[in-house]
């Protein structure tokens, strides 16, 4: 925005001098108005000496001739009616015929132009007695065009950019920091109130976000809470039925109540676990996220599991990040590729501008495109040879996707799945994490 502003007023300070150019070239001018005036002064002068007698007024112009001007008495003018006219010849005529009341028919005029700043200005101006006052003067021409630009243009322009770029800054100052304290936001951090100033459209929009960040805050707080308490709530009457379900005498019956309740407390905890976003409580800070991924792998090979990690690169890869958090939705991603692919390969690639992808790739059947946005909805399973106690079993209710996502989201990222072709490795299904610099 700093620098739309400023090349909007350099663009007009340049219009402003094409207008002022325009003008000076139409106008036609080439004599400088002061050297022009006095041009006009010297041939009134050899004039009103030319209107003596013939002899005095031959005496008073010959005494009057210098290094810069001629002055002669003759029969004729020494300039053709052709001569080609302008602006300059126009105003000194107009001048003369109002200075000496003279008729136009009394006035030659002709400019010759030898370069940018020389030039041959002669007037003939005819006498009462029928003769004819030649003179020839060498004017002080305008400078081109381009010579006042190169002082003009310079003075007129950098010093007012200086101010305005200051100005600028000072303004969109609040601007930055707002759109740093959204960026963060975005990720899923806690920002303090932004301080209120600037312009009065700034503060306006600061306080919009500060109050919109407090009443988020308060959502995602009342809605834990809540959730909170309804687990709570539903733990005890849970907890009542285990112990009634043990006097049960019947075995299966027993089995099967015993199973539910356990169902039941299982997607209660989940549930509480999904909705209270660790996102919203655990600081940022920078880690290594290799290392983080290494960690991820070895924790899994220590449960017997096939994970393997490739990079594209060797070394530390700082980021900022909620470490928790980003390594229980890799988890979660590890966990389903080993469940239902017998084994997890992941891989960290770097891309344009400091991105970075995580891929878990696994060697199961792959999930149908039509299902591939489904299976992130929580609760949602789409193996219908598993039964729900089975699952219960290895901890899953549906959720793990959610929370994957989740996690990844508040980050500011991105979680996808795909399958793969099959060209590299059998096919299965991939899942992609996409988090931004």
């Amino acid at each position: 925005m700093a620098g739309q502003l400023i090349g909007l007023l350099l663009l007009g300070l340049v219009a402003a001098h094409a207008i002022g150019l325009s003008v000076v070239l139409t106008n036609g001018e080439t004599i400088h108005s002061i050297s022009r005036d006095q041009m006009v002064e010297h041939a009134a002068v050899a004039w009103r000496l030319g209107s003596l007698p013939e002899a005095q007024a031959r005496r008073a112009l010959e005494a009057a001739r210098d290094g810069n001007a001629a002055y002669a008495l003759g029969p004729g003018a020494e300039i053709t009616e052709g001569s080609e006219q302008g602006y300059d010849q126009d105003a000194i005529s107009a001048k003369l015929q109002k200075l000496l009341a003279l008729p136009p028919d009394a006035i030659r005029i002709s400019l010759l132009r030898h370069d940018a700043r020389n030039a041959d200005l002669r007037i003939a101006l005819r006498t009462p007695a029928g003769l004819w006052i030649n003179t020839l003067q060498h004017p002080v021409m305008s400078q081109a065009w381009m010579r006042p630009l190169r002082f003009s243009v310079p003075v007129s322009t950098l010093p007012v950019l200086v101010i305005v770029f200051l100005f600028v800054r000072r303004i969109l100052r609040p601007i930055k920091a707002l759109a740093h304290a959204a960026e963060r936001v975005s990720r899923g951090e806690q920002v303090e109130p932004l301080p209120v100033t600037g312009p009065a459209e700034a503060r306006e929009v600061t306080t919009a976000f500060n109050l919109m960040q407090e009443r988020l805050r308060r959502f995602v707080e009342d809605r834990t809470r809540m959730l909170g308490a309804i687990s709570h709530d539903l733990r005890t009457p849970i907890t009542s039925l285990r112990l009634r379900a043990e006097l049960v005498d019947d075995p299966r019956l027993k089995a099967a109540m015993i199973r539910t309740l356990e169902e039941m407390r299982v997607m209660v905890e989940e549930t509480l676990r999904f909705a209270r976003d660790d996102a919203r409580s655990e600081d940022t800070r920078e880690i290594d996220l290799r290392a983080l991924l290494r960690e991820v792998v070895e924790e899994q090979l220590a449960q017997g599991r096939d994970v393997q990690l490739r990079s594209d690169a060797a070394g530390a890869l700082p980021y900022r990040c909620r470490p928790v958090n980003l390594k229980r939705a890799l988890s979660n991603l590890v966990d389903n590729a080993v469940r239902y692919g017998q084994r997890a390969r992941l891989a960290l690639l770097t891309g344009a501008g400091g991105a970075l992808q995580i891929q878990v790739d696994d060697d199961g059947p792959g999930i149908a495109a039509d299902k591939l946005q489904e299976v992130f909805k929580p609760f949602v399973r789409l193996d219908p040879s598993r039964s729900r106690s089975q699952d219960q079993g290895n901890g899953n209710v549906g959720l793990g996707l959610a929370i994957a996502r989740s996690c990844v989201e508040a980050h500011g990222g991105r979680l996808a799945l795909e399958n793969r072709d099959g060209q590299e490795h059998p096919a299965g299904l991939r899942a992609v994490i996409s988090l931004p610099a």
